[in-house]
């Protein structure tokens, strides 16, 4: 069942996917915008905007040989990119978009393809991305150190590693309404990132549907994790996470924990036709609550070398083992299970 793929990936993606160097892009020549006293300025090539206001794309921009195309340096500024697309051509350590630092910006409406980073912030807080569509990049959406922040409404999809990276001491942002599949590895990972909350994903095709990877009091909610090729939800080495309320359906497992993730709250989640519903692994003190297990092709619930975890209330029919626990698992304890 490829049970050691997930415990080689954590090591590889969070190497992976270092943060690049922030000069990528320097010497970037601002182009001509055109005044519009309803629009703000019109931009139709790559630029640095270094004042604040508002901000239209008023084309597609292709083929950008640049590091970056649009760099973004001041606060208080929006760019609207009104549908259009800034193209690239797959080099390393370039991006879309980039904004380092400041706070009060909005990125709306835009699309990133054939970039490192498709759409990339750096320090920022107090920001919004909304409605972008990023496809083809390493990463589709970058989000470092980024913090009390909305990211509603976007599609990452056929991204070479992730379609949304949130790293370092991201928090307190919330990731609704996002569209995440066929991106090579994961779908919506956080790396080391604490108090955010993921709710009304959908993602499919991944391998990995959302990742939470050293993550710490994070909420993943009112998710849908279908067709993904190992887990739709994974926590590696993560505590006092709560996942609840999310749909999942895959080739191998629903929710899977591993490697040191403890603490972790897992409840009222659907798990149908997976292998394993929920899976622990070196995995402790973990709350399995009042889950639905259906038709799983190995088992509902599976501990191995986990120990005191708590499974409660959780129920199910149509599985070929209901709660399956290894001799290595010490000291859980179960009560008012009904998994057939």
């Amino acid at each position: 069942m490829r049970r050691d793929v997930p415990r080689l990936l954590t090591t590889l993606l969070i190497v992976s996917l270092v943060v690049v160097s922030l000069t990528a892009g320097a010497g970037v020549r601002p182009a001509a915008g055109q005044e519009n006293a309803a629009d703000g300025t019109g931009i139709d090539s790559c630029t640095t905007i270094s004042s604040p206001g508002r901000y239209t794309l008023t084309g597609d921009i292709r083929n950008v040989t640049v590091g970056t195309c649009l760099r973004i340096t001041a606060n208080d500024v929006t760019l609207d990119g009104r549908g259009h697309r800034v193209d690239g051509v797959r080099a390393f350590g370039t991006s879309g978009v980039l904004v380092t630092g400041g706070s009060n910006v909005t990125v709306r409406n835009v699309g990133a393809t054939d970039w490192d980073d498709g759409i990339r912030f750096v320090g920022t807080r107090n920001a919004r991305v909304a409605e972008t569509t990023t496809a083809r990049n390493r990463v589709g959406l970058s989000l470092v150190s980024f913090r009390d922040s909305e990211v509603v409404d976007n599609v990452a999809r056929s991204n070479a590693v992730a379609g949304v990276f949130l790293v370092g001491s991201s928090s307190n942002n919330t990731l609704r309404n996002t569209t995440v599949n066929d991106n090579a590895l994961i779908g919506i990972q956080l790396v080391e990132a604490t108090r955010n909350t993921v709710v009304g994903t959908v993602a499919r095709g991944n391998e990995f549907g959302v990742a939470l990877l050293g993550a710490n009091r994070n909420t993943v909610r009112g998710s849908v994790a279908t067709g993904n090729h190992i887990a739709g939800l994974w926590l590696s080495a993560a505590s006092d996470n709560r996942i609840r309320n999310n749909r999942v359906s895959n080739r191998f497992y629903g929710i899977y924990l591993a490697d040191g993730a403890r603490n972790n709250t897992i409840e009222s989640n659907v798990a149908r036709e997976n292998s394993v519903g929920i899976r622990l692994r070196s995995s402790d003190r973990n709350a399995i609550l009042d889950n639905r297990l259906v038709n799983s092709r190995d088992a509902g619930i599976l501990l191995i070398s986990s120990d005191r975890n708590r499974l409660v209330g959780n129920r199910g029919t149509g599985n070929r083992r209901g709660i399956a626990v290894s001799s290595s698992s010490d000291g859980n304890t179960r009560s008012n299970n009904s998994v057939e």
